[in-house]
């Protein structure tokens, strides 16, 4: 063999050996992201919810999700076109949302939100999903003051940010813009009717005295109202003495909704337990809705 192929053979060798060591070992593979909520769904894949579209100022920029007959909406799509700084922590048991450094706060055992010095009723609570925090649409359009309309068949969600900001409030908040007097004798009348009821019902007992206020058929104040005598006590919790009871934290909440414009119970201005008997309210009245253990009426062909 020429001594030169005797020289080549060994720095082949080298060569194969140096090869195979670089070699790189393939990584293992990562585990898939976890799918955004509203992402675009693959050919062939269901989507993970109905999806609505929603048009910000006339421009098509987020997607609703329809979960349960609510609709959803993530914050983040509506705040990034308002340049409304936001985050959010928590979970499905509790969270806090920061918009342009005010917070909102949520938690699982409750039907309703707190922030900015407000109570915000919402039954339908909340959800996560994909790193984003999605809110029943009413509530977060309530949040930051915008107009939301969905057209008649359900196909798409129309949202105006023509008056758009974070929602006022303070600590405050009540005191300024509600009677002293009607938050008292409000929070006292729905704890002496309902502190064993569900929020909803509580709520519906306010809606009644309010809507007697509202109503040319009895007096125009909520202490008139409650103390209405003409023809008969109106509320039990008058002829026993329940009213001056000292109401807990949730009734005075529920109280605060009801001034804030909340209703459970439509143009209800009667209710009764029928489990005292309910026969002229039946005969009489046209039922609205039970709660709990009240049911509510509005006036026949009203």
């Amino acid at each position: 063999m020429p001594p030169r192929t005797k020289l080549l053979i060994p720095l082949l060798l080298l060569c194969l050996l140096l090869c195979g060591c670089a070699r790189t070992v393939p990584a293992a593979a990562a585990p898939p992201a976890e799918p955004q909520l509203l992402s675009l769904p693959q050919p062939g894949q269901k989507p993970p919810c109905e999806q609505v579209p929603v048009y910000i100022d006339g421009l098509l920029m987020d997607r609703a999700c329809r979960k349960d007959g609510e609709l959803y909406l993530s914050p983040a799509a509506i705040c990034a076109w308002l340049d409304i700084s936001n985050s959010w922590q928590g979970d499905e048991n509790a969270f806090t949302l920061t918009l342009q450094g005010v917070e909102f706060s949520g938690d699982s055992s409750k039907e309703y939100l707190s922030g900015n010095g407000r109570y915000f009723y919402a039954p339908e609570g909340w959800f996560t999903a994909g790193g984003q925090l999605y809110l029943p649409c009413d509530l977060l359009c309530r949040f930051l003051c915008l107009d939301a309309s969905l057209s008649e068949d359900g196909s798409r969600l129309d949202v105006s940010t023509l008056n758009a900001r974070v929602i006022p409030g303070g600590e405050d908040y009540y005191d300024l813009n509600f009677p002293s007097e009607d938050l008292f004798w409000l929070s006292q009348i729905i704890y002496a009717e309902s502190w064993q009821q569900p929020l909803a019902g509580q709520i519906g007992v306010g809606n009644v005295v309010l809507n007697r206020v509202d109503s040319p058929d009895f007096p125009s104040t909520v202490f008139d109202v409650i103390f209405d005598m003409e023809h008969t006590i109106q509320f039990e919790p008058i002829s026993n003495g329940s009213v001056y009871a000292t109401p807990d934290e949730q009734s005075r909440i529920a109280a605060c909704l009801c001034l804030d414009g909340y209703n459970t119970v439509g143009d209800s201005l009667y209710f009764v337990n029928p489990a005292h008997g309910s026969g002229w309210f039946d005969s009489a009245l046209d039922l609205t809705i039970t709660i709990g253990g009240h049911n509510f009426y509005s006036v026949r062909g009203a």
